[in-house]
């Protein structure tokens, strides 16, 4: 596999990026993309937020967004295109995030019950399931996992 870099969202135009997240999600994720473009294009834009892709051969093949305030932080996506899933992307963009994080740290994120797949690369990452939210995902009524990684 060819090296993957990591570049900041400020790179593309704030349109360009939001496609490239909403194109990324609607392809990694089960059940498509969780939010619509417009949503995307606001998120870049705010106060707290960090986007970071992953780019092999001037290719976008994945994404981090999360959101930091103080000493916690969310992770709100995390994306890998499905020809490049199962090679370490997004285990390197999550570690990438930790790496950002004034210390001590709380991150916090959520998935879907039924995305096994996603809830053991957060556990491989240090994430504790801490609680359920029943019914999170309004479409389909299926719950969400609130996990967990403290770090020190």
């Amino acid at each position: 596999m060819s090296e993957v870099n990591l570049v900041a969202a400020d790179h593309w135009s704030i349109g360009e990026a939001a496609q490239v997240c909403y194109d990324l999600t609607t392809l990694a994720y089960p059940t498509g993309a969780p939010w619509q473009l417009a949503t995307f294009q606001t998120d870049l834009t705010a106060a707290h937020t960090n986007y970071v892709f992953a780019v092999i051969a001037d290719n976008i093949v994945g994404f981090v967004s999360y959101t930091t305030l103080f000493d916690e932080a969310e992770v709100t996506n995390v994306a890998v295109h499905p020809d490049f899933q199962r090679r370490g992307i997004a285990t390197r963009l999550l570690q990438h995030v930790f790496q950002m994080l004034t210390l001590p740290a709380k991150i916090f994120l959520e998935v879907r019950q039924s995305n096994l797949a996603a809830q053991q690369l957060y556990q491989r990452c240090g994430f504790t399931t801490m609680t359920v939210r029943k019914g999170y995902y309004q479409a389909t009524g299926e719950d969400a996992l609130i996990m967990r990684k403290m770090i020190e």
